[in-house]
């Protein structure tokens, strides 16, 4: 039997971020004593504390960040649901979800969105807005049912279609003492501050296929987390980036920046398409 309701769901996930009664009410349109009750009955349902209270100030417990976890997952999914049945209320039938890498561009969207409109009209193409899990996960907890990545997954329940061959570039500013050459000796970067999106080393990025094999590592490395950041550091002159050229090429240059390519015999880099293996997608991957 299912002891806890949608209401108790939302005030345990919205309580877990805000760390505050107040707050949470605020959010929620509900009284301070009314998510008060909601905690408690919820406590009281499942036989556990679920939150330390020190002053206002409200933590989870273990349990607490277990049941946190779980309820932030329904609440997606039921977001994701509401909005298919939305689509498909105004004549809608296939909602499909497109995940992509941190560092992806998005320049390609408008003319894959025209394309899918004229060869599927009844077909709905959404972006996924937070994809910092990796993407079999992404895929598995159907939160998107493609991903765009750089690193192919090799598993018998994935098909990863190999879309196009990349190479990495060096984003700076046009003032940047290295600017002035047409091709960068990854060398000169072991005196540099690298931006990049999370400091774990992803198969065939910079680690692999420049650090690696020369045996340096840059003087500091920053994770900036989201591609904006990355850029608000770069045109701050805090530091330069290595990134696939086809994901940030015109970003950069809409912030003023260059990207310069590597010297010679750095790998390609391959962006693939990451779908189950008996997904339906064939035709919308063919069309990226």
């Amino acid at each position: 039997m299912i002891r806890l309701a949608l209401h108790h769901i939302s005030v345990i996930q919205s309580l877990g971020i805000t760390g505050s009664i107040s707050a949470t009410a605020q959010f929620l349109g509900l009284t301070q004593s009314a998510i008060s009750h909601r905690i408690r009955e919820a406590e009281r349902r499942v036989g556990t504390k679920l939150f330390n209270r020190d002053g206002h100030k409200f933590t989870m417990t273990q349990t607490g960040k277990r049941l946190f976890a779980s309820a932030t997952a329904i609440l997606d999914e039921l977001t994701r649901v509401e909005k298919d049945l939305e689509h498909m209320s105004s004549g809608v039938d296939t909602v499909i979800r497109l995940g992509a890498a941190c560092y992806a561009g998005f320049d390609w969207f408008p003319r894959l969105y025209s394309e899918l409109g004229n060869t599927f009209p009844n077909c709905a193409l959404e972006i996924v807005p937070d994809t910092t899990e990796d993407p079999a996960t992404l895929i598995y907890k159907n939160i998107a049912e493609i991903v765009l990545t750089t690193s192919p997954v090799e598993r018998p329940d994935f098909t990863c279609t190999p879309l196009v061959d990349d190479t990495l570039v060096v984003v700076m500013p046009t003032d940047h003492y290295l600017s002035n050459n047409e091709t960068i000796d990854p060398t000169k970067i072991a005196n540099e501050t690298i931006v990049t999106h999370h400091i774990y080393p992803e198969k065939g990025r910079e680690y692999e296929t420049i650090f690696k094999p020369l045996n340096i590592l840059p003087k500091k490395i920053i994770s900036a987390g989201r591609t904006q950041a990355l850029i608000e550091m770069i045109v701050a002159r805090k530091a330069i980036a290595i990134l696939p050229r086809l994901s940030i090429r015109k970003q950069a240059n809409r912030a003023g920046l260059i990207t310069r390519p590597l010297k010679p015999h750095i790998p390609l880099v391959t962006w693939y398409a990451l779908t189950k293996e008996s997904s339906e997608h064939e035709e919308l991957v063919n069309l990226i």
